[in-house]
């Protein structure tokens, strides 16, 4: 998961209006009138209207785990529009856990309650998402830190600061940069802190969106530091200056906002710069991991 730092209100609004010039107006008077209700309604417009906007915002990339998605057309179908905080009532998370199991956690992720009905049609509660990771997984949960959900009206700032939502929003600058709590080793995310409230939401975020059990992100963040590798290993053998700097373009390209899975690729870069023996037994050790779980019908955590 990256910041998406383009992607403040102003930008996105006026992406919007520029996609479908009468969004905004029409958002604001159903918004109005669920402020009456006390409820959510679906007298608004269609957010899958404005889903192109979030769809070029992150590269064409879901939100939340940096798989690469369809394009302009076919990603109207492949990617849904995520309600970060969810417009109807909300579920507990994690579910809960069967007789005699302890729970997954030593602190509160947050109880269920109604869901967040006025930001139905709020722009920064907004992102596109691939299916598993909002319709399996984010579904109508949205676990937080505080025992108590914020009231209703109020703005997606002041419920930051109450209810400290352990999910980061990861479009502009409004919450925290995601690759500020989560790193990689190899194909593996984990916690950048080793404890407090930076560590907790680190470890809901990998665990809500199955970062470190789902094949498919496996082989995507493989292929990743593999390419990577090979490119940084030719940069630094190769005696041929313009092969060399075309590399250094295309290792540029794999470390930007629109690459696959960039935060995996970011970490593996700076542990190759930093110790590249390291980097060379990190990469052994994916390789080694992917191959004994490719064709793998149990998925385990590579941890």
């Amino acid at each position: 998961m990256i910041r998406y730092a383009k992607a403040e209100s102003d930008e996105v609004g006026k992406r919007v209006d520029a996609e479908v010039p009468t969004w905004r107006t029409r958002a604001a008077k159903a918004t109005q009138k669920m402020a009456t209700q006390k409820k959510y309604s679906g007298d608004g417009p269609s957010w899958s209207d404005v889903k192109p906007v979030y769809m070029r915002l992150q590269h064409f990339k879901c939100v939340f785990c940096e798989r690469p998605l369809a394009g302009e057309a076919a990603g109207k179908v492949e990617q849904d529009v995520e309600h970060f905080r969810p417009k109807n009532a909300l579920k507990a998370w994690p579910p809960k856990q069967p007789k005699g199991k302890p729970a997954p956690y030593a602190f509160g992720t947050g109880a269920a309650g109604p869901g967040y009905y006025w930001l139905a049609y709020e722009l920064t509660n907004y992102a596109a998402a691939c299916k598993p990771c909002n319709s399996t997984r984010k579904s109508n949960y949205f676990p937080i830190a505080s025992d108590n959900r914020g009231a209703a009206g109020q703005d997606v700032a002041t419920l930051n600061s109450g209810e400290q939502p352990l999910l980061p929003y990861p479009l502009g600058t409004v919450d925290a940069d995601p690759e500020a709590l989560i790193t990689f080793d190899g194909i593996v995310a984990k916690p950048v802190a080793a404890d407090g409230t930076d560590h907790r939401r680190a470890l809901v975020t990998i665990d809500f969106f199955g970062l470190n059990i789902r094949e498919e992100l496996w082989a995507d963040r493989f292929r990743t530091i593999s390419d990577l590798w090979s490119k940084l290993e030719l940069i630094e053998t190769s005696k041929d200056p313009a092969r060399i700097e075309m590399t250094k373009r295309r290792v540029e390209d794999a470390l930007s906002d629109a690459a696959p899975q960039a935060s995996c690729a970011r970490a593996f870069f700076q542990l190759y710069k930093s110790d590249p023996i390291a980097a060379f037994e990190t990469y052994v050790l994916a390789e080694r991991f992917w191959r004994s779980k490719a064709g793998s019908s149990e998925p385990q955590s590579p941890s």
